[in-house]
């Protein structure tokens, strides 16, 4: 079951006002809300996520149920707001956590989009996300905000 969009969502969704692109995908789609945004500023916007409840919420969005990251070859604008949160329900936790970050950071080294938006709390691999990041890309913007017990970051890079 998707996270309701939270704050780290609304700090993702200022990073992408300034990002335009003809294939755009959102992988881990959630709420749907990232890729509805890309969708007013790409020409085709490509949502993905494991949760089916997920992909029902994209409505018009063309949408990609399961590990789609793996079937794609290519893309201008790759969007990511990591799952970070400890699941909610025992039987959610094969959804939570399945590797996503390093699947994603693998697709953008092989696949070099020209634009990376990716969105990841202090309670994950902070150092490990923006090394690799680094190693791959440019960082052009780094956001954060400090909330509670952790900061979210939202990372955006040329590739």
């Amino acid at each position: 079951m998707p996270y309701p969009p939270s704050e780290d969502t609304y700090l993702t969704l200022e990073a992408l006002k300034n990002v335009h692109g003809n294939i755009c995908v959102d992988v881990g789609t959630g709420s749907c809300i990232l890729a509805r945004e890309l969708a007013e500023r790409c020409r085709h916007t490509i949502a993905i996520d494991i949760d089916m409840e997920a992909c029902r919420n994209c409505g018009s969005i063309d949408v990609i149920c399961g590990d789609g990251a793996a079937a794609l070859k290519t893309a201008d604008v790759l969007v990511s707001n990591l799952p970070y949160l400890p699941p909610e329900e025992p039987l959610a936790v094969d959804l939570h956590d399945v590797g996503l970050a390093s699947k994603v950071l693998r697709w953008i080294s092989s696949n070099r989009p020209q634009t990376a938006v990716i969105t990841f709390s202090s309670l994950g691999r902070v150092d490990y996300l923006l090394e690799a990041l680094r190693a791959i890309c440019r960082i052009v913007e780094l956001r954060q905000l400090h909330m509670f017990f952790e900061s979210i970051y939202v990372v955006t890079a040329n590739c």
